[in-house]
């Protein structure tokens, strides 16, 4: 018997999929984001991938006519290992089965956002063998950042010397320009930050897309932490954070305000945040991409590289179900 006769597709419930995949690896991969959100598409596929009576892959797909997105509102999402076993042929005849399920039910476009590789190397680059083997394009390969807690959780002269010159430089700067931080307790202390980010973005012409209470919403389904620089009393450097798991934390909004530039608040505020979360024991501190539809954003490549992240990739796959 073919590997492809033994795999089958269930659809099922938010609660259900709950029920079949206990572990989703990151937020975005659970049914409480999801539905959230679901205003945003016509339908929600809660999708486990079977191999006979064996429940092997799950995840979640938003469809708008005849185009389905996975995920649909959210950075990054990506089909999860319900079992410790990802065998490159299972991985292989789960994909086959998926496209043809999904074709039955009318979809003739979909488009896969992974996450950065270091969620889990082993499974995406499967994953990634397997749309490039299928026929997926690669309509995006984005530079993705990211700060490792194990190795940066260090004293400062040791993180010095791990960072480059400018870096160095820019601590040195933000140490002389009498900051402080604070940890958002409040709700006057999250609106402050907000503003301040909002500020920062649209100053560069990348207005927030969410609104404070759409935030809200959200922070209220994920642990999550936000800070503020602030200079003379004054807030001046702003971040939101989001807990994806236990072993990774996401920047999701970070924010100057225009007026601070050279005060070198966000360099504070990287190293606060590596000892503050690697004292946790995270393991990752997600800085997110530096590029715009693949394409590279020199001077943010720039600044979060002298900060100390490593790059990664993330891709993005497209096809048309035929």
């Amino acid at each position: 018997m073919l590997e492809e006769e033994l795999w089958h597709v269930k659809r099922v419930t938010a609660q259900e999929y709950e029920e079949f995949v206990p572990d989703r690896r990151n937020f975005f991969n659970e049914p409480r984001f999801t539905e959230l959100n679901k205003y945003k598409v016509d339908d929600i596929y809660y999708v486990v991938l079977m191999r006979g009576e064996s429940a092997r892959f799950g995840l979640i797909i938003g469809k708008s006519g005849n185009e389905a997105k996975c995920p649909f509102s959210a950075p990054y999402s990506y089909p999860v290992a319900i079992i410790n076993e990802s065998k490159q042929e299972s991985i292989d005849a789960a994909l086959a089965i998926l496209e043809q399920y999904l074709f039955a039910e009318g979809i003739r476009d979909i488009r896969y956002v992974f996450p950065p590789l270091f969620y889990d190397e082993h499974l995406l680059s499967g994953w990634i063998s397997a749309f490039y083997r299928s026929g997926y394009t690669v309509a995006n390969l984005d530079l993705s950042y990211a700060l490792n807690l194990d190795k940066l959780n260090v004293e400062e002269e040791a993180y010095g010397n791990m960072i480059t010159a400018k870096g160095r430089k820019a601590l040195r700067r933000a140490r002389r320009s009498g900051l402080e931080i604070i940890k958002c307790e409040s709700e006057k202390d999250f609106r402050e930050a907000y503003k301040i980010i909002e500020i920062g973005h649209e100053f560069k012409g990348f207005p927030v897309r969410l609104t404070f209470e759409q935030l809200s919403d959200t922070l209220k389904l994920v642990a999550h932490d936000a800070f503020i620089v602030k200079k003379d009393g004054i807030g001046i450097v702003a971040e939101y954070l989001y807990r994806v798991n236990d072993k990774i934390v996401q920047g999701i909004y970070t924010g100057t305000h225009p007026d601070y530039m050279d005060c070198s608040g966000m360099n504070l505020l990287t190293w606060h945040t590596i000892l503050y979360y690697g004292g946790l024991g995270y393991k990752m501190l997600d800085k997110a991409t530096a590029t715009e539809n693949s394409e590279p954003n020199y001077g943010l490549c720039n600044f979060k590289e002298s900060v100390g992240c490593e790059r990664s990739l993330k891709y993005t796959f497209y096809k048309e179900l035929i």
